[in-house]
């Protein structure tokens, strides 16, 4: 079975590090990041620590390591030599993306794409691995009794992961007050309010000079991937044009 690939393309001093959401991959961000490096960027898409390949690769990984694999690619930006840094995360790349920003000053932009501060359902959360399980099966040939044995053998799953992340997810509240980078925040208006919701609450208790907030009418919660990504990607591209260095 494939692991999908990081992306990195070197295009110029500035540089974009894109975090994808959770039980996704690099691809969420593979058209933004082709967007970015035309204009002139150098573009950074790993994928999360677990992510990108089989499904038991994201069983045994844990939300330290997920945190730690983010950390790891904002330096390896650093130790390549830039100096101006942005960051782009969707969901839960946008909570990650709170968090470095709040710790490497080399950061000088945010974007946070329907990015959650607040507790969802535990069941939701273990939902997604399912689904990313299934649709990594069915991509790589899997017949319906393999997937239904699967299934069957590896879920339900432990809580014990999945209440981690939302404690992860929930303790970034901590994080939003501290922000001061110029931040780009965007809505799909078709996700769940829980996601539009925590947006508000990032706009309001942020210190950043610039705040721009974007809701999308025609978008759900990857707004990377849906019917205003052309757009979405010509608002950051704005936005990281005009930021304050």
């Amino acid at each position: 079975m494939q692991q999908v690939e990081d992306i990195y393309k070197h295009n110029g001093e500035q540089a974009v590090l894109l975090l994808h959401s959770f039980t996704s991959n690099a691809k969420e961000m593979k058209h933004l990041a082709h967007i970015l490096f035309e204009a002139g960027y150098t573009v950074y898409a790993p994928n999360l620590a677990g992510h990108g390949a089989a499904p038991e690769r994201l069983f045994a990984s844990s939300m330290d390591q997920i945190w730690q694999g983010a950390k790891q690619a904002f330096e390896h930006l650093v130790d390549d030599g830039y100096k101006q840094i942005a960051v782009i995360g969707q969901s839960l790349g946008g909570v990650l993306g709170m968090r470095l920003a709040n710790r490497y000053m080399t950061c000088n932009a945010l974007a946070l794409l329907s990015s959650p501060v607040l507790e969802r359902p535990i069941a939701g959360l273990e939902k997604r691995v399912e689904f990313y399980s299934q649709r990594y099966l069915q991509n790589n040939g899997a017949t319906e009794e393999e997937l239904e044995n699967f299934l069957n053998e590896h879920f339900p799953r432990p809580t014990e992961k999945m209440i981690a992340l939302q404690q992860f997810i929930v303790g970034s509240q901590r994080e939003m007050s501290e922000l001061k980078q110029p931040l780009f925040l965007a809505k799909g208006m078709l996700d769940e309010v829980v996601f539009h919701e925590s947006i508000d609450l990032i706009a309001s208790a942020a210190q950043s000079d610039r705040i721009v907030k974007i809701s999308y009418e025609k978008s759900g919660h990857l707004i990377t991937l849906g019917k205003e990504r052309e757009k979405i990607a010509q608002d950051l591209l704005d936005f990281l044009a005009n930021r304050k260095r």
